[in-house]
């Protein structure tokens, strides 16, 4: 028996390698017809519907144990109305109010639960508060509103979420925590010894009253920050400013956008930003040096500088020097863009004849560097408009044009450099001085 089972398989096999072969050998294009083509973008913004749609999602796990607790009450509730004797009935009838307690106080804990929490406010509110919700929440409805898709396609939302306050510039003095007996003055009564408020409504009507009653002398655009609790495990964070009159909560929501792809049958966040670099030192580019002595070095003045003059001997030094960026990812990106901002002086010229200058500063990307050692088979010197180019007239640092990588899209193992050459048989040996260099999906 076995040796048959043995033949059979032996067969199958053979027959679908045939099958395979005969498309392979008569369908030239077999292969590529199984990649995607109907790769789409598209653009959505969320409407009050879809918060709610969100919202009872994420709560529908808690809803389901609602309804199992609420079940109970109802079972005990029918065994008492079929109750046959007084006997039968008495007892039920102190079972259900037993069953009603428990059942009670497990639903007010399951409706404290911070996922339950956050699905209130994201229902009431119509934003979100954090990026992870928008990056967790927003596949919800994108799953129902685009059940398909090929591979990498895109969509980029649109929605409301709330700006978050720069709490760096409150002192420390007006920010507070709620004691006990901040709780009891607003008439909040401990829950198993713990003191919070029972929603976040009653949190905001309760804190503008209570601040304006402990702080009769605020001045107007005073600020304070108050944390509390929405449940013995739930902290938040309000931020209220006075407007003369009364404690405001700061709440600015704008629209704000994020990208999502089609991968492996679901919509994922896709980060728009890829790359930041050179805004507090080198961090992960590595400065590479070829010919000269001089290198690529993080000035004090928090920006990378490189020159092939030196300022000792008044002498212009053959040099050329790399700065090369970490590798990066693309192989999700459709639409890579790069910025930074970069100053250019002493190349021998200025703009708009600054033919030297364009010799000197120049900007490469590469697939298959390993970013330790300069090979120039391996790089490619992209293509730069004129206004690239600062003026070489002053130190003021400029933002570069956005330079598009969307040759580069869908690439892994992508480094971009920033390429310098002097020349001491010119008398050209400019500053190229760079700074926060960002690399971002559009």
């Amino acid at each position: 028996m076995k040796k048959i089972y043995f033949i059979v398989s032996l067969a199958v096999l053979a027959l679908f390698t045939a099958c395979q072969d005969y498309n392979e050998t008569n369908f030239p294009d077999y292969d590529v017809a199984a990649i995607p083509t109907n790769v789409a973008s598209y653009t959505y913004e969320l409407t009050n519907t879809d918060y709610g749609t969100i919202a009872n999602t994420i709560k529908q796990p808690i809803e389901d144990k609602i309804t199992t607790q609420n079940n109970l009450v109802s079972s005990k509730q029918a065994e008492l109305k079929a109750a046959k004797n007084l006997t039968d009935s008495t007892r039920i009838k102190a079972e259900l109010v037993t069953i009603k307690a428990a059942t009670t106080d497990s639903i007010n804990k399951l409706k404290k639960e911070s996922l339950y929490v956050i699905a209130t406010s994201i229902s009431t509110n119509k934003y979100f508060v954090d990026s992870l919700q928008f990056k967790n929440y927003i596949p919800i409805v994108l799953a129902k509103k685009y059940l398909f898709g090929d591979e990498k396609s895109s969509i980029m939302t649109t929605f409301n979420f709330v700006v978050p306050y720069d709490t760096t510039k409150i002192a420390i003095t007006n920010k507070f925590t709620l004691d006990t007996i901040a709780y009891k003055s607003m008439g909040i009564s401990a829950v198993s010894k713990s003191f919070y408020f029972p929603t976040s409504a009653d949190a905001d009507f309760k804190l503008p009253i209570w601040l304006k009653q402990n702080l009769p002398y605020s001045k107007n655009a005073d600020v304070r920050l108050i944390r509390y609790k929405l449940s013995a495990t739930v902290n938040a964070i309000a931020i209220y400013t006075f407007d003369g009159i009364n404690w405001i909560k700061y709440n600015t929501t704008v629209p704000t956008k994020a990208k999502y792809t089609f991968k492996s049958g679901k919509w994922e966040y896709i980060d728009t930003d890829i790359l930041i670099g050179l805004t507090t030192g080198i961090g992960d580019f590595k400065a590479i040096n070829v010919v000269g002595d001089q290198l690529w070095t993080w000035n004090s003045y928090n920006y990378m500088l490189m020159t092939g003059y030196l300022s000792t001997t008044k002498e212009y030094i053959d040099n050329e020097d790399w700065l090369v960026s970490p590798p990066m990812n693309l192989t999700r990106r459709t639409s890579p863009w790069l910025t930074f901002s970069h100053v250019g002086r002493y190349f021998g010229d200025v703009f708009p004849d600054n033919t030297k200058m364009k010799k000197a500063i120049t900007i490469w990307v590469s697939t298959t560097s390993d970013g330790k050692s300069i090979n120039p088979s391996e790089w490619t010197q992209l293509s730069l408009p004129d206004a690239f180019y600062p003026s070489g007239a002053d130190w003021k640092f400029i933002s570069s044009t956005p330079i598009s990588l969307a040759a580069y899209a869908s690439k892994d193992n992508v480094r971009i450099a920033f390429k310098y050459l002097s020349s001491g048989a010119d008398g050209a040996a400019g500053s190229w001085e760079i700074k926060n260099v960002y690399i971002y999906e559009k």
